[in-house]
């Protein structure tokens, strides 16, 4: 069973980087990224998996002419 996770966000910003396991790791790393000078007056996010979802591909099929 996948384990839940954290993911840390920059207000305009493409993508995230990292799972974090625990949400104090994420909001420690949000701290972080916060303070640094370049993220002034930017918003840090911290993001939390609450669920998924994927689709399991079809098996192939072998079909003899």
């Amino acid at each position: 069973m996948p384990q839940k996770f954290w993911m840390v966000w920059l207000q305009d910003s493409p993508t995230t980087r990292k799972r974090h396991p625990t949400q104090g790791e994420a909001f420690t790393e949000a701290d972080r990224i916060a303070r640094l000078p370049e993220n002034i007056h930017k918003k840090v996010y911290v993001l939390e998996a609450l669920d998924y979802r994927f689709v399991e591909s079809a098996p192939l099929k072998r079909i003899l002419l």
